[in-house]
């Protein structure tokens, strides 16, 4: 039987399905109504959870903040844990003004350009413009393996540098499994681009013959001075971990590196997701290693000078922050001149979501810090996302969706109850082109239900919708079991525009054993293991719809039943589910859902 991606990872981790659950906290399955009475809850979308709104990377506060996400990392214990990751962040000048913007990388996969509208002394952030690609599944051909909850290719630290030496900055990122992937720049120095490459393999830069790491995060520095752009690459595995140089054996622009040039520069010690930038911390015209860590620490590596392969740089010092050395989340920092004072100051991004900046008081000789603060900008959407409680939903946000939302609007419904809609918040982007993205899902399976452990359960939206394209959206609520031979009608409203494959689906399930449990010896050789011959029939009854202008009901009526005879002894259905489906056009498209009912029909 095929395992869902969540479920296969769990049974790697020896997890039990109860724990995967309780993970996720599926809403309970509702009671019954009384006869006649809806067994949609929450039908009229009166009750929602408001979260907040991040798609212009700025928070309630006015803080710059991305996504928050952790992954599975090996925790200090030396046990695999959710360990939230720390955003990239790297400052540049990206549209030829002469001043340093902020680009940003949050672990979710969302790339951020944050445009600088002030001086070169007082540099000043409004909103986010988003870069059109999504490192997790870059490329059109990019087709995300099942196997990993993880996504293979998430958790992106980005830097930017001028590669090929043509006067803009490139885009290079390092992500979980440990590949390292470079995207020219196509625009010009005043108006960047990064197209959507057509497959991984054009951008993925090969480091060695076979992967040899784990949450890599990049920063690109000639390091032996042969003219020649070089990596230094953090490495995030637990103890045994490293930043290392990557020797760039090219004879041309395009990046070449290999086993045999691969060196430890600055050893971990015990820190985790190490993220490296460079600075001359005493002032001796030599550059040193600046690395950041999980716990928050940021740890200086002293060069000597005269730099030979295979020599390692010594930890001198962890930098304070005022009163503390902890600054307790995980930190990713940059070394840039973020006042123009001629000093180097430490941007930060911080696994709490936020960038932050310490300014360096101290001198070229001896740098001192004080406590990072966060950095402003304008909250251009300041209304929440306000979720549907009882629903669980997916809108394509961790497949590269970009401006994707789904949440309950100050609308009142034909009915007089709220409007659910689905669409996409107006991009700010003025000078970064928002081109669409083409990524595919492996197929378009119907996934309702999983077998699990000698139990049925539902399978919740955003596990549904991971082998989809990257605009679907699905809408989904756990119901009260159907009765067997009973009759049904679901009817909404609904309004819109760009869609595409839209669909109502009432999914039930029925499963009963067709024989008496056998026993059989069990793999292990103790005991006896059950042996089930279990039969079991899914049923999908499903209306279709399209865009339409003005309100329009859509309605199925179905009987519940089952071809199976032996299914068909079930008083009630074993599982049974709501789901809306469809797809939208990118950055144009909408759809609008309310007074949603299932209602059985009575005989008089």
């Amino acid at each position: 039987m095929k395992l869902h991606s969540k479920f296969s990872l769990a049974a790697l981790l020896g997890l039990s399905a109860a724990a995967v659950f309780a993970q996720d906290g599926p809403p309970p399955v509702p009671p019954a109504p009384p006869a006649g009475g809806n067994y949609i809850v929450n039908g009229d979308f009166s009750k929602f959870s408001p979260t907040e709104n991040l798609w212009d990377g700025v928070d309630a506060q006015n803080i710059l903040c991305g996504n928050r996400k952790g992954t599975y990392a090996v925790m200090e214990s030396g046990r695999l844990g959710d360990q939230e990751m720390a955003s990239g962040v790297s400052f540049v000048d990206m549209n030829g003004d002469k001043l340093p913007d902020l680009v940003t990388s949050d672990p979710q996969g969302v790339l951020r350009v944050y445009f600088n509208s002030g001086t070169p002394t007082e540099p000043k952030f409004t909103v986010a413009e988003t870069i059109p690609l999504f490192p997790p599944s870059l490329s059109k051909d990019a087709k995300w393996d099942s196997g990993w909850w993880t996504r293979p290719h998430g958790i992106p630290k980005v830097t930017m540098v001028d590669w090929s030496k043509r006067g803009m900055f490139d885009l290079i990122y390092g992500d979980y499994i440990g590949d390292i992937a470079m995207v020219a720049n196509a625009g010009s120095p005043m108006v960047p681009s990064f197209p959507q490459p057509a497959t991984y393999a054009k951008v993925r830069v090969p480091t060695g013959k076979r992967q040899w790491g784990n949450l890599f995060a990049p920063y690109a520095i000639d390091w032996n001075g042969d003219g020649k752009m070089d990596l230094l690459v953090g490495e995030g595995s637990y103890s045994a971990n490293a930043v290392y140089v990557l020797l760039n054996q090219s004879a041309g622009s395009e990046p070449k590196f290999n086993d045999e040039q691969r060196y430890y520069l600055c050893y971990g010690d015990g820190r985790e997701q190490l993220v490296p930038t460079v600075a001359d911390w005493n002032g001796d015209g030599q550059p040193d290693v600046i690395v950041g860590d999980r716990k928050g620490t940021v740890g200086v590596y002293l060069n000597p000078g005269n730099w030979k392969p295979g020599t390692e740089l010594p930890l001198k010092e962890t930098i304070s922050f005022g009163q503390t050395t902890n600054l307790g989340t995980g930190v990713a920092p940059c070394a840039a001149d973020y006042n123009g004072d001629g000093l180097f100051d430490l941007i930060l991004g911080r696994s709490n979501g936020r960038i932050s900046v310490s300014l360096n008081t101290g001198t070229k000789e001896a740098p001192k810090f004080g406590p990072p603060v966060d950095i402003k900008g304008t909250n251009l959407w300041a209304d929440n996302l306000r979720p549907p409680q009882v629903y669980h939903i997916d809108n394509g946000n961790n497949r590269g969706n970009l401006y994707g939302y789904i949440s309950v609007i100050d609308e009142a419904s034909p009915d007089g109850g709220k409007v659910l809609r689905s669409g996409y918040y107006p991009s700010p982007n003025k000078i970064i082109k928002l081109n669409e993205l083409s990524i595919d899902g492996k197929d378009d399976e119907e996934d309702y239900f999983h077998y699990w452990f000698d139990e049925w359960y539902p399978v919740r939206a955003y596990w549904a919708a991971e082998e989809r394209p990257l605009d679907t959206y699905i809408i989904r609520q756990d119901l009260a079991n159907l009765k067997v031979g009973a009759t049904y009608t679901l009817s909404f409203k609904m309004r819109g525009k760009g869609i595409r494959e839209g669909k109502g689906t009432i999914a039930f399930i029925g499963a009963n054993e067709n024989k008496p449990t056998r026993f059989a010896k069990a793999t292990n050789g103790r005991g006896a293991a059950v042996i089930k011959d279990e039969t079991k029939e899914i049923v999908l009854e499903s209306e279709k719809f399209t865009s339409q202008k003005a309100w329009t009901k859509v309605e199925k009526t179905f009987q519940v039943h089952f071809k199976d005879r032996n299914i068909k002894k079930l008083d009630v259905t074993t599982l049974a589910m709501l789901e809306f489906k469809f797809q939208l056009v990118q950055y144009l498209g909408e759809c609008d859902i309310c007074d949603v009912k299932l209602v059985e029909k009575t005989t008089k």
